[in-house]
């Protein structure tokens, strides 16, 4: 049997909580996206003003972080042509997003769950991921 520590809706409150709040300090309207152990959504708010298509590019970016237990960001620099990962914006069923904003969330060196972040350009989303995903650790 195998255990597996991930996070809860009440985690993901506080994770959502501290993007909200780095994003409106930097005024960048996002949709912020926690996703647990297994990929699935426990919580996701759309600011006021994010964009309609920030809520799946969201989704996505906590759940390809998630699936590679990778920031995106780091990703974006090995998916290109002659990288480890060259290939993958095909992959994960259509889902893979390797643009900055997606952060997995570890505890003991086990990823645990993962945010992603949309709605700004690639520099602010990445800023808003990392703030909720400190936002646990609160």
């Amino acid at each position: 049997m195998i255990t597996m520590k991930s996070l809860g809706l009440a985690d993901a409150g506080l994770v959502i909580q501290a993007g909200i709040d780095h994003a409106n300090k930097i005024g960048s309207p996002s949709t912020i996206a926690v996703v647990d152990a297994g990929g699935t959504v426990i919580a996701q708010a759309r600011m006021d003003g994010a964009s309609l298509s920030s809520v799946v590019l969201a989704y996505d970016k906590a759940y390809t972080s998630l699936s590679c237990r990778l920031a995106t960001s780091e990703i974006t620099k090995i998916a290109q042509p002659g990288g480890d990962f060259y290939g993958i914006a095909n992959g994960l069923g259509g889902r893979a997003i390797i643009f900055p904003g997606g952060i997995p969330i570890r505890v003991g060196g086990q990823v645990i769950g993962a945010v992603g972040a949309s709605g700004g350009n690639g520099a602010q989303d990445e800023e808003v991921a990392r703030a909720a995903a400190a936002g646990f650790f609160c």
